[in-house]
């Protein structure tokens, strides 16, 4: 049986869904049960060891940057940091991007296998193999100026549709770890 390529790309849109999707499914636990607490404490749970961060340097540690004033583009980097023994197999974001610019170029890992959804909604990314930290470095976005741009707030958020800001862990049935994001802000009030 020949498969085509679009049916590859289906089962793989499929399996993303599944991979993040089987966290936003809402089941409804019995009032007062062990059941309850444990989805409680799960809905709460966000790992502070698991962030991504929008930066200005491909080191990770710039988060504000002023522009020259003829300056017409600059590169941001979408890095996400976990513990080094954290393998990493797929991720969940989308980014908030302040108006006055526009993304001109997107340069990502060569080891992403699947990629669903839009930075503006949802991104849900799948890696093969999986990655590890501590530090990964996303994609690097580049940005075309598009007028006078005055503490230009860029945030990394959970996803429109899942509402989901996590990773997906390289483990048996690819736990869910939440995240933490931090922002970048260009031309800074003073």
């Amino acid at each position: 049986m020949k498969v085509s390529g679009y049916g590859v790309a289906a089962a793989g849109l499929v399996a993303m869904s599944l991979l993040f999707g089987a966290c936003s499914k809402k089941e409804e636990p019995q009032p007062g049960t062990q059941q309850e607490t444990a989805a409680k404490e799960a809905i709460s749970y966000i790992d502070e060891d698991v962030s991504y961060g929008l930066f200005f340097d491909e080191k990770g540690t710039q988060r504000t940057l002023t522009l020259a004033p003829d300056q017409r583009e600059f590169d941001l980097y979408v890095i996400l940091e976990c513990p080094e023994y954290m393998e990493i197999a797929a991720v969940e974001w989308r980014i908030a991007v302040p108006e006055g610019v526009s993304l001109v170029n997107d340069r990502y890992r060569q080891d992403r296998v699947l990629s669903m959804g839009t930075m503006d909604r949802g991104l849900s990314e799948r890696f093969t193999p999986c990655i590890a930290g501590p530090k990964i470095t996303l994609h690097t976005l580049t940005f075309a100026v598009g007028g006078k741009l005055e503490n230009a707030v860029f945030s990394v958020m959970p996803s429109l549709d899942n509402e989901n800001l996590g990773v997906a862990e390289c483990k048996e049935g690819f736990p869910v770890v939440r995240a933490t994001s931090y922002k970048a802000v260009v031309n800074p009030a003073q």
